[in-house]
């Protein structure tokens, strides 16, 4: 029978307060491996299937591995284990909270079946719920016995219901995915938040168009960052097998200058003070938006803007203080070659222009094109640098609740992909004990 209320305060699914919930849950992850998962509050059973022959594993609470998730891997022998993973590496093997109950491979499937405690038997292993809902799920599997680099991956959600007691049913969520030669998925989404903070949600082309920018959905995305993940290649299917095996191996070498310190000394002071990085997105949090035209092809300059406060500006080293006064030494602004027009930043309490920068594109007109900064179709982006020394302008004072207005300005006479508008620099805190 229906729920015929207008608006109800209890919560979904949930059990009574402090009381864990037997709950339920079977998926398949990304058609790469199926987990199905039970408990009673206390002991859960999990089985996993997959390939036999070859490793393959799935991780919990998370949609990539840069969240270093707690993952239970199966071996090509049907051993297991688990592990604490890393970005883009293998990670650590934990000490085993399991009891392996059966291990078996039939018509080229392992089916792996252990138990384990609900509760995480460390602070790297993973609770599991006791509460119904959904939990973020990656799956992999390799093309060797042991845990190497994986040969597909995906992500997935796992929904778990209560198993012991009726439940409400929630209304379903939409996960979109992005499929690389069939094989590798990936979570799509981007957060596209809505004015003042940025244009992304209502006037997201730059054309001051009531639409949404095309990167804020999978269904009118183009292209971009998204696209461009390790070990993918942007080729078309049917030529998958022509991707060569070789692997590039080249070095960086960094070279750093600096000063010595010299502590303050009254009446003189301390030779210099601890710079402090920030970074804003004007596109907040998208980083691989599209520049659009409302006429393709007609000669057209776009903008996109930002209103966000000194709090906002991506300060590095806070530390909970909720109330900041700042020096800006830096200011400098990030975008794309060939579109890129320029970047201006305005403290909009006062109206002035804090840093404006114009992209500046190797040509003749400027000398050699081979010359440094001046490299032909190449972009140069001069930073903003303030000072005390002769000759530079005094550092602006902003503090926590200064209004900051950002835009940049492009041409848009043709849709471009994949692009940042980005605000960096460094600053010092006026509470800096040194």
């Amino acid at each position: 029978r229906f729920n015929t209320a207008a608006s109800s305060k209890a919560s979904c699914a949930f059990g009574e307060a402090n009381t864990a919930l037997a709950l339920f849950g079977e998926a398949s992850l990304g058609s790469l491996t199926n987990l199905t998962l039970s408990h009673d509050g206390r002991t859960a059973t999990l089985v996993l299937r997959g390939p036999a022959g070859v490793w393959f594993g799935v991780g919990f609470g998370a949609t990539a591995m840069a969240a270093q998730p707690y993952a239970l891997i199966v071996a090509g022998d049907g051993t297991l284990c688990e592990r604490k993973l890393e970005d883009h590496g293998p990670g650590k093997m934990l000490n085993a909270s399991f009891t392996l109950v059966s291990s078996s491979a039939t018509d080229g499937v392992r089916t792996v079946v252990l138990t384990r405690p609900v509760a995480a038997a460390s602070a790297e292993h993973f609770a599991l719920p006791t509460t119904a809902g959904e939990v973020d799920m990656i799956a992999a599997v390799g093309n060797t016995p042991q845990f190497a680099y994986h040969k597909a991956r995906s992500s997935a959600r796992l929904a778990l219901v209560p198993s012991a007691r009726p439940a409400c049913v929630c209304a379903p969520k939409r996960d979109l995915h992005m499929s690389y030669m069939n094989t590798s998925t990936i979570k799509f989404g981007y957060n596209c938040v809505d004015e003042p903070r940025s244009d992304m949600r209502r006037h997201g082309d730059g054309t001051g168009r009531a639409v949404p920018n095309m990167a804020c959905s999978m269904d009118t995305y183009h292209g971009g960052l998204q696209c461009c993940k390790h070990s993918w290649f942007l080729t078309d299917i049917e030529q998958n097998e022509r991707i060569p095996t070789a692997v590039d191996t080249y070095f960086l070498k960094w070279r750093f200058y600096f000063q010595e310190y010299t502590p303050a000394s009254p009446p003189a002071p301390a030779s210099h003070k601890h710079m402090h990085h920030w970074v804003f997105l004007i596109d907040q949090q998208v980083n691989d938006y599209e520049e659009d035209n409302a006429h393709y092809g007609t000669q057209s300059i776009g903008r996109i803007s930002a209103t966000l406060t000194g709090l906002q500006l991506g300060l590095e080293d806070l530390h909970g203080m909720s109330t900041v006064n700042m020096s800006f030494f830096v200011m400098t602004p990030h975008c794309h070659a060939p579109n890129c027009i320029r970047e201006e930043l305005w403290n909009a309490d006062t109206g002035e222009i804090l840093c404006n920068v114009s992209a500046k594109y190797g040509h003749p007109k400027n000398g050699n094109t081979s010359a440094v900064f001046n490299e032909a179709d190449y972009v140069a982006i001069p930073p903003c640098i303030f000072g005390f020394q002769p000759g530079l302008q005094r550092p602006w004072q902003i503090n926590g609740d200064t209004k900051i207005v950002a835009h940049k300005y492009f041409n848009n006479t043709y849709r471009h992909f994949g692009q940042m508008a980005q605000w960096t620099g460094l600053m010092t805190y006026a509470t800096d004990p040194y």
